[in-house]
């Protein structure tokens, strides 16, 4: 059988592939959803006091995010108008789709998680995914109402970044999971100028090269830590990820307007 496997061609070990996991792929999302039940009853035994604190912190925190919604509305028509005035390019619409994560599968071999959104919502392989904290990943594999996201910890992942305070872009590639258990990131390619003493860890954040990652997502924070490179001419540092990577419940599916035009 596993020989049978090994000289299959490539189409139908994809079609294989593809067919057990839409086949596999209700029973976690089932499995999601009565999880997303077992919090909604939870909370229907709080108390009286206990909701109305709770309600009372949601409310401050909705506050807060239609001030902020408001700002950018504002900045939003200031680069319109300095868009007009200047004769510049409009830059490109992005689309957000909202998806709760179904799986986590965060170990030595695995850096992924499987969110609860997928072809019929428009994701496309490659959109970016971020919370609120930062970049979570990136879309690997997309299925019907399901899809696969690398997590920025993910060895194969990389993506050109900007350390805070310097505007030469890096590298920042994700270093897989520590003993202990955290996700690990790292810059490879720091300048030999770059002033190696610093009061406080600079934000990583992404630069938008490329126009999939929009620029100023935070990847994480500059560790002190810094080696020099094989060649001396750089340092390597490692990348303080989030600490909700690996509790985080839901997440946001960046899709260029773009994407959606080129599969119409």
């Amino acid at each position: 059988m596993i020989f049978v496997c090994w000289v299959s061609p490539s189409c139908v070990k994809r079609f294989l592939h593809t067919s057990f996991y839409e086949f596999e792929a209700p029973a976690f999302v089932f499995a999601s959803h009565m999880r997303d039940l077992g919090e909604y009853w939870d909370l229907s035994t709080r108390s009286r006091d206990e909701l109305i604190i709770m309600c009372r912190d949601a409310w401050r925190i909705a506050s807060s995010a239609r001030v902020e919604r408001q700002k950018l509305s504002r900045l939003d028509e200031e680069n319109a108008r300095l868009e007009r005035l200047l004769a510049l390019p409009s830059r490109p619409d992005i689309r957000v789709v909202p998806a709760r994560i179904a799986q986590r599968n965060i170990g030595v071999w695995w850096q992924q998680i499987i969110i609860r959104c997928g072809r019929r919502d428009g994701v496309r392989v490659g959109c970016p995914v971020i919370s609120a904290s930062g970049v979570v990943g990136r879309v690997r594999e997309v299925y019907f109402n399901t899809c696969v996201v690398e997590l920025i910890s993910s060895p194969s992942f990389r993506i050109s970044a900007y350390i805070e305070g310097d505007d030469y872009p890096v590298t920042y590639q994700g270093a897989g999971i520590s003993p202990s258990g955290n996700l690990l990131g790292q810059i490879c390619d720091i300048p030999s100028d770059y002033p190696y003493e610093f009061a406080q860890k600079p934000i990583v954040s992404t630069t938008g090269i490329g126009g999939i990652f929009p620029a100023g997502l935070n990847l994480g924070r500059l560790s002190p830590e810094m080696r020099r490179s094989p060649n001396g001419l750089f340092f390597t540092a490692p990348v303080e990820l989030q600490d909700s990577l690996s509790s985080i419940e839901e997440v946001a599916v960046l899709i260029p307007i773009r994407f959606e035009a080129e599969f119409r």
